[in-house]
Parts: C-alpha cells; sequence; structure tokens
C-alpha cells in the first residue's frame, strides 16, 4: 500500500490525473501488472502465493510437489476464513547457520488490484488537500 500511496502522491505532485496514473501503470508496467495479477495475500499482508520471477521461495509453490511436505497454493487458496496454513522451510540467510522456520497463513486470500487502490488512495489525498 505503501508503494500505491506513493504513486498517487507523486503522480498528484506532478499535475497528473488519476486516469493518467493508470494508463501509466498500465503501459509502462506490464511485467508488474502481470505478476500482481495473480499474487494474493493472507490476512496479515504475507504474500501466500505469486508467481513473480523475482520472489522465488516467496510464500507456497502453485502445486504440492512429492518432495514437498508443504501444501500447494492449488490445495489451499479456496480455505474459508480463519484457516491457517503453515509453511516449513530452512533459512540460511542468517550467521550461525541454517534454522527451521515456519511461516502461517491465515484464510482468506486476497487478491489487490493496484488500479482500484490507486482510486482509493486518489480520493483519501484528494480530499485531505481541500480540507
Amino acid at each position: 500500500m505503501a508503494l500505491v500511496e506513493i504513486d498517487v502522491l507523486v503522480a498528484q505532485a506532478l499535475g497528473m490525473t488519476l486516469d493518467e496514473l493508470k494508463t501509466f501503470y498500465r503501459v509502462l508496467f506490464p511485467v508488474l501488472r502481470q505478476y500482481e495479477a495473480d499474487t494474493w495475500y493472507d490476512q496479515n499482508g504475507r504474500i501466500i502465493f505469486t508467481p513473480s520471477k523475482g520472489l522465488v521461495g516467496v510464500g507456497l509453490a502453485r502445486k504440492n510437489s512429492r518432495n514437498d511436505p508443504n501444501p500447494g497454493w492449488e490445495d489451499v487458496k479456496d480455505l474459508p476464513a480463519g484457516e491457517i496454513v503453515s509453511k516449513t522451510y530452512t533459512d540460511n540467510t542468517q550467521p550461525g547457520g541454517p534454522i527451521e522456520r515456519t511461516i502461517e497463513y491465515v484464510a482468506p486470500f486476497v487478491k489487490p488490484d493496484r488500479e482500484i487502490d490507486y482510486e482509493i488512495a486518489w480520493q483519501v489525498f484528494e480530499q485531505e488537500a481541500n480540507a
């Protein structure tokens, strides 16, 4: 949401219209738009699934493989509200060697729409500027 708000504030500061901002997003960032079109978040704001090549290992894999004890996205995407899905993985990014970590994702899972979020942020900042 911070990135959406920054986009809107900069667009307003530059004198752009909301339609121009949305057109820039569509035309200049097609890859980002494609990745965001299938990136899903849990109720705590964690990415549970993304096809983004820049976020390999984030969230669940699309399908569960035989060698992976974690569920696949396709197995859990329609869980009812309040259900919890866990992913356990080996984190080898810190000094001291690998450590096993578990992330919990809380359903229902949502897919934001940047253009709708632009509209909401635009209205909020416009109202604040006129207050």
